[in-house]
């Protein structure tokens, strides 16, 4: 055996921590990371929901406007196609709604006593949100018998659909019920035409003569 091959010895080191802070140092920045991804993800995902929320909520106000313009197209209509029943003082239909007669541009007939079939009142877009009104009968008398095109008991459904970016969607659905009183319709003019001289008595019971602010 050679000399120098024998007498080689090999040296441990206990304790030798070459090394374990480059260790520790990349378990620590491991550990950053995550909490940083989770972090981003987490903020990542408050934003998608603040922005699904304000967009929602976008819809439902959008809805609501839709719902009030639905009123005010149908209010002056109903009162022109009711002269008759509100002079005899029978309640109101909404006939002409339903029955495609003309008197609501646009609107053709309701097809069915269902919200698929029903008439398509108007559609527009506010906001850069759009929204759809259908009306359509509702089940009349207590038989629960409904055509389509033709009310009986001055009640209709109404439902209005907004729908927006991201596919943010509301729907407002109600019935609306319309009211019919006897007597002139137009209360100023016959306000306006009464007293001395006039061709056409004051209809208005509680007439206004003190026009200043109410505090």
């Amino acid at each position: 055996m050679d000399k120098d091959q024998s007498m080689t010895k090999i040296k441990y080191l206990p304790g030798n921590e070459n090394g374990s802070v480059i260790v520790a140092a990349l378990m620590i920045l491991a550990l950053l990371t995550i909490i940083g991804f989770a972090a981003i993800n987490n903020s990542t995902t408050e934003q998608h929901l603040a922005t699904n929320t304000l967009l929602y909520e976008r819809a439902f106000y959008v809805t609501e406007a839709g719902f009030e313009h639905a009123k005010a197209i149908l209010r002056v209509p109903y009162t022109e196609q009711n002269q008759a029943n509100i002079a005899l003082g029978n309640p109101g239909n909404w006939s002409f709604a339903l029955n495609g007669s003309g008197v609501i541009p646009g609107a053709a007939a309701a097809g069915d006593c269902t919200f698929d079939d029903g008439v398509v009142l108007l559609q527009s877009e506010l906001d850069g949100i759009t929204y759809t009104v259908r009306i359509w009968n509702n089940y009349d008398g207590a038989g629960g018998a409904c055509t389509p095109e033709l009310d009986t008991e001055g009640s209709i459904m109404i439902r209005v659909v907004a729908t927006g970016p991201r596919g943010a969607t509301c729907a407002i659905e109600s019935l609306i019920e319309g009211s019919t009183d006897s007597g002139n319709l137009d209360g100023y003019k016959a306000q306006a035409g009464a007293g001395a001289g006039k061709s056409y008595s004051n209809n208005d019971l509680e007439e206004i003569t003190d026009f200043t602010q109410q505090m």
